[in-house]
């Protein structure tokens, strides 16, 4: 009875045993077949999602060499390029439209080139900000009239001096050349060496026109200050003479003309 009992009882823990190492077996080949499709994932899209449910912990998609290539965050979002350069920034807080564009935003920054201006063989150079300036004061005129806020005297429009026919400005520029001066002081005449400048102006007023370009050379004894002046040699021909044009691009390359017939043209 006792060797019977003793049988069935090992018989039963064998079963067990075998039940066991099966389950074992079975758990270890679903693990298995889990690990194998989490790999097809990553070899084939080469991208692990990173989530984080801590507050303000951004949400990333991080690709195979751990570079960020998206990054979203609670205050706005980021897209970033595989070497983390943002190609774009939204932030929550920001209105992406705007009912108000910029005059400025179709801007192209001139060349050097571009930037060069000549009369004669004296040359200037505008900065990019001087050449932006008079670039843009014809925009920004239009707004000016299209805003009904017409001449108000002693006061400017976006940095523009008003007048009562449009905007106007004027900048001076130094050349690259000097030139002879013959100058009255008082009773006695003087020879003198003088820079040139070039003068550029925009708009009707005492140094231009109503709605166009203008660009002549000076020098600083070209002022009320001396009773008389005049250039000295060859370069004295340049001098009187101005270039004209609606358009700042277009200036250069006018011919030069007479300010008075300038003036009696397009005189308002």
């Amino acid at each position: 009875m006792k060797k019977r009992y003793f049988l069935i009882l090992s018989m039963i823990f064998v079963i067990l045993s075998i039940s066991c190492v099966s389950a074992v077996d079975n758990d270890t080949n679903i693990s298995k077949e889990q690990d194998t499709d989490v790999l097809s994932i990553n070899e084939e899209d080469n991208v692990n999602l990173s989530i984080s449910d801590v507050e303000n912990e951004p949400v990333g998609a991080i690709s195979e060499n751990n570079s960020t290539i998206l990054t979203v965050t609670n205050d706005g979002e980021i897209l970033a390029s595989e070497n983390n350069t943002d190609i774009l920034t939204v932030s929550s807080s920001d209105s992406v439209l705007s009912s108000s564009v910029s005059v400025s935003s179709n801007y192209k920054v001139p060349t050097k080139k571009q930037r060069t201006f000549n009369i004669g063989g004296f040359k200037a150079v505008l900065s990019n900000a001087q050449y932006k300036k008079l670039f843009l004061i014809t925009s920004i005129e239009d707004i000016w009239f299209d805003d009904g806020d017409y001449y108000t005297p002693g006061t400017k429009y976006h940095g523009y001096d008003q007048y009562d026919s449009g905007l106007r400005m004027y900048l001076t520029v130094k050349t690259n050349k000097y030139v002879k001066v013959k100058v009255k002081i008082g009773k006695r005449y003087y020879i003198k060496k003088s820079r040139v400048s070039m003068r550029f102006s925009y708009g009707a007023g005492q140094s231009g026109v109503a709605y166009r370009y203008m660009m002549s050379l000076t020098h600083k004894f070209n002022n009320p200050g001396y009773d008389y002046a005049k250039v000295m040699g060859k370069n004295a021909k340049y001098f009187g003479k101005c270039k004209q044009s609606a358009y700042l691009n277009k200036l250069n390359k006018s011919k030069l003309y007479n300010p008075v017939s300038v003036y009696k043209k397009y005189r308002i």
